[in-house]
């Protein structure tokens, strides 16, 4: 268990210190942010704009996060022959291959937790500026302090790290990652509101397909090159889009409806087959692989 938790963990601070990784999380910010901001109506509810892109943000960016980030790190692994080594000790293919998968999930955590923190700050905002509106008959925008936390949250993290890369010699992508996601964890700390709860099933919802993509990237990542495993998970990911209703439920809250947790432990159990099964075709790699 020991080397599991080694092995998962390495593979995330991997994924987290990679500027591509650093890249997605900037994008998905900036789609939460300012597409709110340039809307010309409120779809019949103030935060719908807010929540819609918020949601997207994580199910898109969470998607190439989660199988680049895997795929990347798995790849590495077998090209420096760190595999090998591994697996020349008491670690089981199974065992090396679910570890990474899990590593690449926890960076995805991370990353959900980022988008979360931020999507919630700005729905709040878009509540909070509707109800100015109505005071003042002003056109509907988003609170200036709600805006300004996502603004923060994604210029910030940039300077921090320049900042810890250029005095302490800390890697910079790793430290921009953890700084955006304090300064979002803070940015909800501000004003919180209840209602805000509800965005919680619609965001754990979105974590069942990041687990099968980030553990179907890492068994393809297992038997092919980088540039293979991208098109593998382009062409499953253009299969799952179909099913994608199922999980990106923004429409569910619409008018102050929610989701149901027994509906997200459901759509968990349905997506529990195909991450299993792709456990099993990465796991089935041969010594001449490594």
């Amino acid at each position: 268990m020991r080397r599991f938790i080694a092995i998962a963990k390495t593979t995330a601070l991997e994924i987290l210190a990679e500027p591509l990784s650093l890249l997605v999380l900037t994008a998905s910010l900036a789609l939460a942010v300012f597409a709110p901001a340039f809307h010309y109506h409120q779809f019949g509810e103030p935060a719908r704009m807010a929540r819609d892109a918020g949601l997207s943000a994580l199910f898109v960016g969470g998607m190439l996060f989660a199988i680049v980030g895997a795929a990347r790190s798995v790849r590495r692994e077998f090209e420096s022959g760190t595999a090998a080594v591994a697996l020349s000790h008491p670690v089981s293919r199974v065992q090396f291959l679910v570890a990474k998968a899990c590593g690449a999930y926890a960076a995805f955590a991370l990353f959900a937790l980022a988008i979360g923190s931020v999507m919630a700050v700005i729905v709040n905002g878009a509540v909070i500026g509707a109800a100015i509106a109505r005071k003042t008959g002003d056109i509907p925008r988003l609170w200036c302090v709600s805006y300004a936390c996502g603004v923060a949250s994604i210029v910030l993290p940039y300077i921090v790290g320049a900042v810890l890369n250029r005095f302490f010699h800390f890697r910079f992508s790793l430290s921009a990652f953890v700084a955006t996601l304090v300064i979002a964890l803070a940015s909800l700390c501000y004003r919180p509101d209840a209602s805000l709860l509800r965005l919680l099933p619609a965001i754990a919802l979105l974590f069942m397909p990041a687990a099968f993509f980030a553990m179907a990237s890492t068994a393809a990542a297992a038997h092919l090159k980088i540039n293979a495993t991208s098109a593998v998970c382009a062409v499953l990911a253009a299969c799952f889009l179909p099913f994608a209703g199922n999980y990106c439920l923004s429409a569910a809250l619409s008018g102050g409806g929610s989701i149901p947790w027994a509906y997200v432990a459901v759509a968990a159990v349905a997506a529990l087959p195909a991450t299993i099964a792709a456990a099993i075709v990465g796991t089935a790699f041969t010594p001449s692989q490594l």
